[in-house]
């Protein structure tokens, strides 16, 4: 999850602060930004542009995720506000990670939503947001002749369905969303063998659906600085699948449940078009497993944006 900040935000050394020494403790988070509908839209808490403005971002995180694995994840964001009451935004997305079991780099995915106002009062302001994921690849990647798990796929290789609804309310933010595969297993072929059973099977993954809830508080310091404190829940309402060297489709234990973190985000106001924000989480309730890949034990994830 990353915070794009208008031009009443900021972050100050506090903030930093507080970043860095909350990143440690982020121990098997739900990896959000991998999956993709936490930062969708207002799905991700962030104040609106003006009529006609645009925005564009540059994404910046990185992570461990399972077996220390580093992964890196760049992207680039197209917000534009069309009207009153219609908003758009584009995001394009890479992926390296470097492992025990190698180094391996490729393109992510395109995500494409529309946002709608439906409401727009005094202290209320409610919006419906539809789009979608596109890969740019298969989750496919081998090291040598070896078959790598997803926590090395640049993708998780399906095209997905994401809806929202998001309301603001004074300096409260709420949003829940679903994320919806809509294309089934994908080609990822990784089966665990000797040398690699830290890593959960993968082979033919079939990967079922997210649920999400978030509710978040800014703290605006003042016309250039703001901390932004919340709790993201991501509910896993099914146990994804795998097929085993039979050709069984079997269910992953633990894979279904329900994983909730506590985050933190700051961010600075640079000049009147030039912003930057951080952010961090801690998770305090976890699944088991996480077979797609997106686990982080340790993620940052600087934003820079220019609006024009």
């Amino acid at each position: 999850m990353m915070l794009t900040i208008n031009h009443r935000a900021g972050i100050i050394p506090v903030c930093a602060f507080f970043l860095m020494t909350g990143i440690p403790a982020v121990v098997s988070a739900q990896g959000c930004s991998d999956a993709g509908f936490c930062t969708v839209g207002p799905l991700k808490p962030q104040t609106e542009l003006r009529s006609r403005e645009q925005r564009i971002s540059l994404l910046l995180p990185v992570g461990l995720g399972d077996a220390s694995v580093f992964v890196f994840t760049p992207g680039i964001q197209y917000d534009a506000r069309l009207s009153d009451r219609w908003a758009v935004q584009g995001k394009l997305t890479a992926n390296y990670a470097a492992g025990n079991l190698g180094r391996v780099s490729g393109p992510g995915d395109v995500f494409l939503s529309a946002t709608y106002r439906v409401v727009s009062a005094d202290r209320w302001k409610i919006r419906l947001t539809l789009g979608g994921k596109i890969p740019l690849g298969k989750p496919d990647l081998s090291s040598g002749n070896n078959p790598l798990p997803m926590q090395y796929q640049p993708s998780l290789g399906t095209t997905d369905l994401i809806t929202g609804l998001s309301a603001d309310c004074n300096a409260w933010q709420f949003s829940i969303g679903w994320q919806k595969n809509l294309t089934g297993t994908n080609s990822n072929v990784f089966l665990p063998e000797t040398g690699t059973m830290e890593y959960p099977p993968s082979n033919r993954f079939r990967r079922r659906s997210d649920l999400l809830a978030r509710g978040s508080y800014n703290w605006l310091i003042n016309k250039k600085f703001f901390l932004q404190g919340g709790l993201l829940g991501i509910y896993h309402p099914e146990e994804d699948r795998y097929t085993d060297v039979s050709g069984h489709e079997l269910s992953l234990a633990g894979s279904r449940g329900l994983t909730l973190n506590v985050t933190l985000a700051g961010g600075w106001q640079v000049s009147q078009r030039l912003q930057v924000g951080f952010t961090a989480g801690t998770p305090v309730i976890v699944r088991d497993i996480r077979p797609d890949g997106l686990t982080r034990s340790f993620v940052f994830a600087p934003e820079i944006a220019w609006r024009f």
